[in-house]
């Protein structure tokens, strides 16, 4: 009995093992958004990319600091490219 559990957590850990080695691996906000926006990678979002936030989110008639969590959708279906992880920061950086 104890053997079958012993094979069984196992075979539980070399799953979850191997789910975690194959998640798919998302560069740095910072290189993402600069890959975007032809800009310089930084930690933060540089002006070119702010600037082009302001301008999809005002055209959309979004405010960012009201509604983050739609402010982070209009700008991930304005530009596709975008990850939640750089909406995020866009978001934070321009409300």
């Amino acid at each position: 009995m104890a053997r079958e559990w012993l094979v069984a957590l196992v075979v539980v850990v070399a799953l979850l093992l191997i789910t975690a080695m194959a998640r798919r691996r998302r560069p740095p906000v910072g290189d993402e958004l600069a890959a975007i926006f032809g800009e310089a990678p930084a930690p933060d979002p540089g002006p070119r990319a702010r600037r082009w936030a302001l301008g999809a989110l005002y055209r959309a008639g979004v405010d960012a600091e009201a509604d983050p969590v739609y402010a982070m959708r209009v700008l991930r279906q304005a530009e596709p490219r975008l990850s939640l992880a750089g909406a995020r920061s866009l978001v934070a950086a321009v409300s």
